[in-house]
């Protein structure tokens, strides 16, 4: 996954940078009606990277995020919820039946939701994701600077 930023402050070795979060559904036919992350609002991300190419205020850069980042972020967020899920909804489903409670369904599914949630907390609170720096974002390449108009450059430029 790739995307075009602008580099809005530099902190020593690191890069602040600015953008639009948008490029992910920028080839998706259905981006227009989609409601998806939002994406009938404009969300502006702001993210520190290690700007190992020396990067300046004002220039547009190139982000890069591994496929393999992505996936396992999606594996995390989709998958391991919903295995959480389907196997705490059949234990407690199993439980239920074996001990005679009414309305065994509900007891699955509240069973099945409640360890969804706790899935969840677990990963929130675990260490090794909580920065940025697990996402793996690097800068890759300098796109050039960001033109800014304003009404001296515009009547500048019609003389």
């Amino acid at each position: 996954m790739k995307q075009q930023v602008t580099v809005i402050a530099v902190e020593g070795n690191d890069a602040i940078v600015s953008g639009r979060r948008a490029s992910a559904c920028g080839d998706c036919a259905g981006k227009t009606s989609c409601a998806t992350m939002g994406s009938w609002v404009e969300r502006i991300i702001e993210l520190r990277v290690h700007n190992k190419i020396g990067a300046k205020i004002g220039d547009v850069v190139l982000l890069e995020v591994p496929d393999s980042a992505v996936l396992r972020i999606a594996f995390h967020l989709y998958a391991m919820p919903m295995l959480a899920f389907v196997i705490a909804g059949l234990a407690t489903r199993s439980l239920a039946l074996h001990l005679g409670w009414p309305a065994v369904e509900a007891v699955a599914a509240l069973g099945g939701m409640a360890a969804v949630l706790a899935y969840y907390f677990w990963y929130k609170t675990k260490s090794d994701h909580n920065d940025a720096s697990g996402l793996d974002v690097r800068m890759v390449r300098l796109l050039g600077k960001q033109v800014e108009f304003t009404s001296t450059s515009l009547a500048a430029s019609s003389r």
